[in-house]
């Protein structure tokens, strides 16, 4: 394989930034984009702007002859005059479940040159994962919410084929979300789910006051769990972004499961219950951003989706 020596890259995408650095690749980058936040040495490269809208001049003041671009890169005319330019354009599938990741890191380390840290990274992902019982339980599993938004405005929780979905599904809960994306639901919603427990990112529980503000919210007021607090507050980019720390991530959601099902409220109200499977950490679940739009955009800007 050719040696990257020459090459002047730079990374649009959090997700691909991420990896990147995490293969221990990190000085092979000239500049990266703004969704770009983990790790925190990504902050000392030279900025092109955010990768769905980035700037053809921008780019180019940098210096790179290569931009490797995460799905959803754009727009497509800066990309065209780009290559134009003669920089290069090389486009990566976004990764929607641990499979996906996996191969992800695969292609990365060899396009690197750095094969050994890729299976060596993989492997810590698969090691930090929680092993989840496979037999059949008359308990059901816990039910879930991810809160992106308990305000005036309403309440926004994440559904099918987002990274908040994923980590319940492989922390074995449900999510009462089953809608695509992150979208608004009703307080009749809420009134008639009833989830063991909220998670929320640390950004949201921040603006609400803490943890305690966040849990005597009036827009949450109808549920149990908000009464009692059972709430998990997440670092943002380890509940939004699939990152290199994705296992962890995973497992921080599971032990704070394991944790309510010992509470006297969510261990009665799972008891009798239909039979349920524990999920398998080698099926797979879809992941997305769902529609960009209000607070979504903001979200996975800050975040790298």
């Amino acid at each position: 394989m050719p040696s990257l020596a020459k090459e002047r890259i730079a990374s649009a995408g959090g997700t691909l930034t991420d990896i990147i650095f995490a293969l221990g690749a990190g000085d092979q980058l000239l500049a990266v984009d703004t969704s770009s936040t983990s790790p925190a040495a990504a902050a000392n490269k030279a900025s092109i702007g955010y990768y769905r809208s980035l700037s053809a001049e921008s780019l180019i003041a940098t210096g790179a002859t290569e931009l490797w671009a995460l799905e959803g890169t754009g727009p497509a005319a800066t990309l065209s005059q780009l290559r134009n330019t003669g920089i290069k354009v090389e486009h990566f599938a976004k990764p929607r479940d641990l499979a996906e990741l996996y191969e992800f890191i695969g292609l990365l380390g060899a396009k690197l040159q750095k094969e050994a840290a890729a299976t060596a990274l993989i492997n810590q992902i698969k090691q930090s994962l929680p092993v989840l019982p496979a037999t059949k339980t008359e308990v059901k599993p816990l039910s879930a919410l991810f809160v992106l938004q308990a305000s005036s405005r309403g309440v926004i929780v994440a559904g099918s084929e987002t990274v908040p979905d994923l980590l319940f599904h492989y922390s074995a809960m449900q999510n009462l979300a089953t809608h695509n994306g992150f979208k608004p639901i009703s307080a009749e919603f809420l009134m008639l789910q009833q989830p063991d427990l909220l998670v929320v990112p640390e950004h949201v529980a921040q603006s609400a006051g803490g943890l305690n503000a966040f849990c005597q919210l009036p827009e949450l007021r109808m549920l149990a769990a908000a009464k009692d607090c059972r709430v998990l507050v997440m670092d943002s980019l380890l509940s939004m972004g699939m990152t290199s720390r994705i296992g962890e991530a995973i497992q921080q959601l599971y032990q704070f499961g394991q944790q309510m099902a010992l509470t006297p409220a969510t261990s009665q109200s799972r008891l009798a219950q239909p039979s349920a499977t524990r999920v398998n950490l080698k099926d797979t679940a879809g992941v997305n951003s769902g529609t960009d739009s209000g607070l979504q955009k903001t979200a996975k800007h800050a975040l790298g989706q």
